[in-house]
């Protein structure tokens, strides 16, 4: 059988191991079937068909080189590269795939016991320079995005630090110019601590980020805590920094255990923030935290528009919306919070998981053990 048909009609055969192997590059994320199959079908179908067009000599050494003609509109294998991003995958993983399907699609056609002939080994040859062509389109999609996205998360980052830091200078400048009132003074002062605060948070989340982007491990010193001491307080800040919302929290249980409480604290504070900014204005946050089994479990709930289903299975990756240009031109904030929050609980051996519906909701659920061990 010509391997271009033989390809056609083995597509499920085949993409069964592109999905064994895509669900193998990143062990720690559950994706559905349909995420882990991505474009690879229709990337497939384009090489098979393209196997049965005529081609020059000219042509197939552009080809050979990745420098096919492109079509107007975005080729699967860039579309590949966009969602392959926004899930976290980095280059290299999204090479390997590649590596990965044409190992097996060669090896799945010798098991058939092909004819060997002329014909066969310009299949082959065929085959192996749509594969490089669609790596290429892919790889320079996947590092445009890229570029991208790092240029426009250091303006998004100026941002967020600019508008805390005007609020500090102005305050400052009304301090000494108009000498106020007690009162104003006292306003004031909290307007910069505040400001402060946020700017710190900011740094703070991107230190973190940059360090598990280099591949270190976020650093905890775990000690003796109590989570329940550590909900309450960080609920009175928020409570605080938001007067208008409505925060309910509910603890059950005795929920001592060892880990690190600064790093808890910034795991909620984080959680909270995006139930704050995505959730409903108008119906409560809950916070539940108890014990199940050895676990200590905590759950934070929001009303509002629930998250696609399409954005769930990326919702801890960092700058996830990067995926796609026309979101990012929207996004106000990097958007780290989530990440740090899901390395906050991997540090502590424990997982975080996310469901949303319209029906019910979005609910965070972290599990973490009662003891740790220090990662330094």
């Amino acid at each position: 059988m010509r391997l271009s048909k033989f390809i056609l009609s083995n597509l499920e055969d085949i993409l069964s191991e592109w999905e064994s192997f895509a669900s193998n590059v990143l062990p720690e994320n559950k994706f559905e079937n349909l995420v882990l199959r991505d474009e690879a079908e229709e990337i497939l179908k384009a090489i098979a068909i393209d196997m049965e067009t005529a081609q020059t000599s000219s042509e197939q050494a552009e080809k050979s080189k990745g420098d096919a003609p492109r079509a107007e509109q975005d080729s699967a294998a860039e579309i590949h590269a966009v969602d392959r991003l926004r899930l976290g995958f980095n280059q290299v993983q999204v090479v390997s795939e590649y590596r990965a399907l044409r190992a097996t699609v060669i090896r799945l056609w010798a098991e058939s016991s092909p004819e060997i002939d002329d014909s066969a080994m310009d299949q082959l040859i065929r085959f192996n320079e749509g594969i490089d062509q669609a790596l290429s389109e892919s790889t320079a999609r996947f590092m445009q995005l890229i570029d991208y996205s790092r240029d426009f998360a250091t303006a998004v980052m100026a941002h967020d630090l600019r508008n805390p830091l005007y609020a500090i200078v102005s305050s400052a400048q009304y301090l000494r110019e108009e000498g106020p009132d007690r009162a104003a003074i006292n306003a004031l002062a909290s307007t910069i601590l505040n400001s402060g605060k946020h700017m710190v948070k900011l740094i703070e989340n991107l230190v973190d980020f940059t360090r598990t982007r280099l591949g270190q491990p976020l650093p905890i010193k775990p000690n003796l805590m109590d989570l329940e001491q550590i909900c309450r307080q960080t609920v009175a800040e928020i409570r605080a920094a938001y007067p208008q919302r409505t925060i309910r929290l509910n603890c059950q249980g005795e929920l001592h255990g060892t880990g690190d409480a600064t790093r808890m604290t910034q795991m909620l504070s984080n959680l909270l923030s995006n139930a704050i900014e995505h959730g409903s204005q108008n119906a409560p946050i809950t916070v539940k935290a108890y014990v199940d089994s050895d676990d200590i479990v905590l759950q934070i709930h929001n009303e509002g528009p629930p998250i696609p289903p399409s954005n769930l299975a990326a919702i801890f990756n960092p700058l996830a919306s990067f995926g796609k240009e026309d979101e990012m031109v929207n996004a106000n904030h990097l958007g780290l919070g989530l990440f740090i929050a899901r390395e906050i609980v991997k540090a502590h051996s424990g997982e975080i998981n996310a469901t949303s519906t319209a029906q019910e909701g979005t609910t965070f659920v972290v599990r973490l053990p009662r003891r740790v061990e220090d990662q330094q």
